[in-house]
């Protein structure tokens, strides 16, 4: 097997030259298990050592490796951030391409990619249809821990600020259901910082969950089954204006974070470079 491997090697770099350049960023063999997993013959997870998950406040920021090349994704908890993916050469300190999803979830397009990969467009086109891979299996990596771990004591905790929230009417409407548990608790999250906002914006935001909305639900329940039904777009169009004002609060709020976030070439874990010089260099 190893003989085979040494062989398509030297087929490779006869007659496609410039491949012998990118074996300095990312060897033979993981090139090829790249096109194996974007071709569905073996899953992403294989080979995949996540490393470090940081939790901002729209964000999450993921670093970690596969099957020896390092990456690092960000991955927005709502549409206002598009998705990237950064891969990294042997050593990581070499950014190899960054690859965005656009608001309209997109296919992966290249916003960098180092130049010994755009003289090959089937080099660019692998890294960027394996980042797409890869960005998917981490979206529903981080929905799965989310769903199974801080769920439960979020919600208990939001029940104690958003009193009188309870909206009955929605049990039987599964989308407005979950598009409103999702924005009791983006609501918490804001009301928690509270104390961070501008004047104008605390005293609308406290007299949104303590009066608005609470007046809201209760003059909407008194409605007969009838009346609810036929006056739903004035729910939909409170829903989206609730959803717009917490929107601007994370904006404000995500961007007064990135000021502090030093990230240099988007690593986290920097740390990580240092532990796997020796692995990186017996490859």
């Amino acid at each position: 097997m190893e003989n085979l491997y040494s062989a398509l090697e030297n087929l490779e770099r006869t007659f496609m030259p410039h491949t012998s350049e990118y074996q300095r960023y990312i060897d033979f063999h993981t090139m090829r298990e790249m096109k194996q997993v974007i071709k569905e013959k073996r899953p992403v997870y294989f080979d995949l050592a996540i490393k470090e998950l940081v939790e901002m406040n729209m964000r999450y920021i993921l670093d970690g490796f596969w099957n020896g090349v390092f990456f690092t994704a960000v991955i927005p908890t709502s549409n206002t951030f598009k998705g990237t993916i950064e891969v990294y050469g042997k050593p990581p300190q070499r950014l190899l391409g960054r690859f965005e999803m656009d608001e309209k979830e997109k296919p992966f397009s290249a916003t960098f990619l180092k130049e010994e990969f755009t003289r090959r467009k089937g080099l660019g086109d692998t890294l960027r249809d394996f980042s797409k891979v890869l960005y998917t299996y981490l979206d529903s990596y981080v929905e799965r821990r989310g769903k199974y771990g801080e769920e439960t004591t979020s919600e208990d905790h939001g029940e104690a600020i958003l009193e009188g929230w309870e909206f009955p009417f929605l049990e039987n409407h599964t989308d407005l259901q979950k598009e409103w548990t999702s924005l009791k608790k983006r609501t918490v999250k804001q009301f928690k910082r509270l104390e961070e906002l501008e004047i104008e914006e605390q005293y609308a935001l406290e007299t949104m969950v303590n009066k608005d909305v609470p007046n809201f639900i209760e003059s909407f329940q008194r409605l007969s089954e009838d009346n609810k039904e036929n006056r739903k777009e004035e729910l939909l169009e409170t829903m989206y204006d609730l959803r717009k004002f917490i929107e601007t609060l994370e904006r404000k709020e995500e961007e007064s974070y990135a000021q502090n976030f030093a990230r240099s070439k988007g690593i986290i874990a920097s740390k990580y470079n240092k532990e796997d010089e020796s692995f990186f260099s017996q490859k």
